[in-house]
């Protein structure tokens, strides 16, 4: 009865432990994408600022017209 007890704790914290790390891998991916975003906003906006048409920051970045019109608005 102890060692069934015993068992049974065993393996909920495991799942746990499993859920806790899955849940942070998912949040620092989640923030990279976030900062990666925010970094290639700032870039656009920088290469707006000094003059670069849409075209040509898409030629340079691979970014479409349109990706680079949603990280400006």
């Amino acid at each position: 009865m102890i060692d069934e007890r015993i068992r049974i704790q065993e393996n909920y914290d495991m799942t746990m432990e499993t859920a806790i790390d899955e849940a942070r891998e998912e949040g620092l991916v989640q923030g990279l994408e976030r900062g990666l975003e925010q970094g290639r906003k700032q870039l656009i906006c920088e290469m707006v600022s000094r003059g670069m048409t849409p075209d040509l920051i898409s030629e340079m970045t691979g970014l479409t017209i349109e990706e680079i019109e949603t990280l400006l608005s």
